[in-house]
């Protein structure tokens, strides 16, 4: 170790995050899909979602806990054929 050196440098942990469309959110306990979107203002009846590549129904985000680098997609539901 050199003198000068931040000794406690290597023990500091970085914050947790979420990635909702590749940006970072920060994570607390607790934390769900419906959180993400209301802190987020997207309207949640106008937005499907998915974490981690799995489809999260409207109906299961409240109930949907986030984790640290889970990754978030919000996007427009495209309907018609």
């Amino acid at each position: 170790m050199l003198e000068g050196e931040d000794v406690f440098a290597s023990a500091r942990v970085r914050p947790a995050n979420v990635l909702v469309n590749g940006e970072p959110h920060a994570w607390r306990l607790g934390l769900t899909v419906a959180d993400v979107l209301v802190e987020r203002g997207s309207d949640g009846d106008a937005v499907a979602t998915a974490v981690n590549t799995r489809f999260v129904p409207r109906a299961a985000r409240m109930e949907t806990p986030l984790w640290p680098d889970d990754r978030v997609v919000v996007f427009s539901a495209i309907v018609g054929g």
